[in-house]
């Protein structure tokens, strides 16, 4: 009888090779926030150390969440099927739509850097306190021939809850991943197995530093939620940020990501997630490359010239109010000519 082998390179292919760009990667990663009932999710960009760090205020993972889900690849929990339990929902906000479903989106990492550090507090009703987990992943493991994905070392430790890891606590996993490489390095090529340890040995990333000047949202005292640390940083990453061939326009990063969430429409509630991303471009105040300050506010949003807000029904029949040059909106219907009295294939 004969049996599938997954080589570790499959998750540098179903991750960074399929991920479109750097917006993109964020995108998803904004996605798995809302997933958790993040009420914010933010992107600190620090361009002269090559660090990103990403935060969300959501339910975070324990470990075996770690385990079981994040480090599974096409978890099938929010389809419903039998083993694992579903992702928890908080009983505190109103039930989301699930925004991510393959399972991979996580690999999105890979795209904006080489290396990350995750840290992750649960919050679980049922569950108090909740220890901290701590993991380290260097991607570039993942794209070595020949190697398994069983035999790809991921360091875990737990911490207590409230507190962030410390340097000394990282450079312990970073050791462990070296070691864990030199233990199968007569099967490496040892060009890219110097290259590779080099780049580990160069991860210096201290949280509990960093969470003393990010503030908000943050896993100490009572927080809880996932934080992403990723360095070196790929310089696309600039790139896609500065590539603005006109002033008058938005670039196609902030295209991508500026409105993943709608802050500018009077009279309606607030989006269930709020998402920022703050570039250190020098050493004064970052700039906000998104978030409800670089978006339409509801004062933009009332001074447009044109509004239209209405419904298609099942027969393409637009039917709604349209206010033109801030007058009153009127009510207004157009009729699809295409219709022949059948209902359209994509309904309402």
């Amino acid at each position: 009888m004969a049996r599938f082998k997954v080589r570790a390179r499959t998750v540098d292919m179903l991750g960074r090779q399929q991920i479109a760009g750097i917006p993109t990667a964020i995108s998803e990663l904004f996605k798995n926030a809302h997933d958790a009932y993040a009420r914010n999710a933010e992107v600190d960009f620090f361009r002269s150390e090559n660090l990103l760090v990403l935060r969300d205020d959501g339910l975070g993972m324990t470990r075996e969440d770690f385990e079981k889900r994040w480090l599974t690849l096409g978890t099938d929990s929010k389809v419903g099927a039998k083993g694992l339990a579903r992702p928890p929902k908080d009983p505190s906000q109103e039930e989301r739509p699930i925004l991510g479903e393959k399972g991979i989106g996580r690999l999105a990492i890979a795209v904006l850097g080489p290396q990350v550090l995750i840290v992750s507090r649960a919050k679980r009703d049922d569950l108090l306190p909740v220890n901290t987990v701590v993991a380290y992943l260097n991607w570039g493991i993942f794209e070595l021939p020949g190697l398994d994905l069983e035999e790809v070392v991921v360091p875990i430790r737990e911490i207590d809850s409230g507190s962030m890891p410390d340097s000394e606590l990282v450079e312990s996993m970073v050791l462990e991943v070296i070691e864990s490489l030199t233990e199968i390095k007569h099967r490496i090529d040892p060009v890219s197995l110097e290259v590779l340890i080099r780049q580990v040995r160069d991860f210096k990333v201290d949280p509990e530093l960093l969470a003393s000047e990010l503030g908000l949202p943050s896993l100490k005292g009572d927080g809880f939620g996932t934080h992403f640390y990723i360095t070196p940083t790929d310089d696309l990453i600039k790139d896609d940020i500065d590539n603005r061939a006109d002033e008058r326009k938005a670039t196609r990063f902030e295209k991508n990501l500026i409105g993943f969430t709608n802050t500018m429409t009077p009279g309606f509630k607030a989006p269930p997630i709020l998402t920022k991303f703050r570039d250190y471009v020098d050493e004064g105040a970052p700039i906000e490359r998104i978030g409800d300050k670089a978006f339409f506010s509801p004062q933009e949003f009332e001074e447009v010239d044109h509004h239209v807000i209405g419904t298609f029904d099942e027969y393409g029949q637009f039917q709604g109010k349209i206010g033109v040059y801030q007058k009153e909106p009127e009510p207004y219907v157009l009729n699809w000519d295409k219709s022949d009295g059948t209902p359209t294939a994509c309904g309402k």
